[in-house]
């Protein structure tokens, strides 16, 4: 059986949407609670990148990624990976982690906002939210029903698909990691060694 089509029998199996559904278990605040601190990471990290890759285009330090919100960091940083035209591997390795973290940001925004319950005798979590403003079901969350004067939302998601999410997540934050640590090191170096490239015509 497909995926969508188990959780469109879990979420058949409650009588009421809310009352019938169970309370999170200690595991999974614990998983939860680990995705938002990995996800805020990989934003600190892509900020600190954003700011070096931005010195070594411009020759001078750089702050502005401090001022970014979630999603114009993860924008800029696309940007400036393709821009790493003096390390090809950089460049890929960057923007391929620019978009698990897009990926990823709506659902750190729902697991850091919406309220999360499990769904009885079944494999999966239902998340709700009764605030609208400003709310978005992430891309790909399967909808049953839709309600003319519905008073919340919720999205559905299979409870193995959160560790194999959080492994993923967590593979980019180290590989950010290191790439920040690597451009920190020698930021001065390859700046100079990138002006005086692009001076000679080769880039």
């Amino acid at each position: 059986m497909d995926e969508v089509k188990k959780l469109e029998q879990a979420r058949k199996s409650l009588p009421h949407v809310l009352n019938d559904t169970a309370p999170l278990e200690r595991d999974d605040y614990f998983k939860i609670g680990l995705f938002i601190q990995t996800y805020c990471f990989a934003d600190l990290e892509a900020r600190r990148i954003i700011n070096l890759l931005e010195q070594i285009q411009s020759g001078k330090p750089a702050s502005y990624a401090l001022k970014l919100n979630d999603k114009d960091t993860i924008a800029h940083l696309k940007r400036h990976a393709a821009e790493c035209v003096w390390n090809k591997d950089i460049s890929e390795g960057l923007g391929n982690a620019a978009e698990i973290l897009d990926m990823h940001r709506t659902i750190r925004h729902m697991f850091a906002h919406w309220s999360g319950r499990r769904i009885p005798a079944h494999d999966a979590y239902i998340f709700f939210t009764a605030n609208f403003a400003g709310q978005k079901i992430p891309d790909g969350t399967p909808k049953f029903e839709e309600h003319e004067e519905a008073n919340m939302q919720y999205a559905l998601m299979p409870i193995p698909n959160l560790e194999q999410e959080l492994e993923k997540l967590k593979g980019h934050v180290q590989y950010m990691t290191n790439i920040g640590r690597q451009l920190e090191a020698k930021v001065s170096d390859i700046a100079e060694q990138f002006r005086e490239d692009r001076n000679q015509g080769k880039f």
